[in-house]
């Protein structure tokens, strides 16, 4: 029984930081992908991650938020690291994203539909669990995320093509970009 218990406790701690260490892996691989890859569309993606934190920096210091320790990345003795956007919100914003490529091709995937519901349930519980936010708090966040990554998602959805900077010669990576 005490086996079972201590499994269960493994589990849910292993489940807990990789949904905490998501957004940075998130970021890092989009970065990763647009840099080292030359992939447009993990450009503009990372974009929008990025403009999701500058959102969510704005509102924290417009409504004076206040960081929660127990939903710190990085905790030491002196203090704590915490990113400007809230977890669920993030993972909110990624998973709409791909929602909206799904839609707007035209093509439902019913597997990738419930892998990125999945995804989204686990990081809202996840953080409830681990003292971050109330269920309703990440479910409020996550919901805030969807509608940034929705709305992103059909700003840039013209450009986020397979080969969109090889459909002519004359333009190039940052023709583009400096085009958005």
């Amino acid at each position: 029984m005490e086996s079972t218990a201590s499994l269960v406790l493994l589990i849910k701690g292993i489940t807990n930081t990789v949904i905490r260490l998501l957004p940075i892996g998130l970021y890092s691989g989009t970065a990763l992908s647009s840099f080292v890859f030359n992939d447009f569309r993990a450009t503009l993606l990372f974009a929008g991650f990025m403009l999701n934190e500058f959102i969510s920096m704005g509102y924290r210091i417009v409504l004076r938020g206040k960081e929660n320790p127990q939903c710190a990345l990085v905790r030491t003795e002196n203090g704590h690291f915490t990113l400007s956007s809230p977890i669920t919100q993030t993972v909110g914003f990624f998973c709409s994203f791909l929602l909206m490529k799904m839609y707007m091709s035209g093509q439902f995937k019913p597997l990738e539909f419930f892998v990125i519901a999945l995804l989204l349930l686990i990081t809202i519980w996840s953080r409830k669990n681990v003292g971050c936010s109330s269920f309703i708090d990440g479910v409020f966040s996550a919901t805030v995320g969807m509608l940034l990554g929705a709305a992103y998602f059909s700003i840039v959805q013209d450009y986020y093509k397979q080969d969109y900077l090889n459909e002519t010669e004359e333009t190039t990576y940052d023709d583009v970009f400096f085009k958005l």
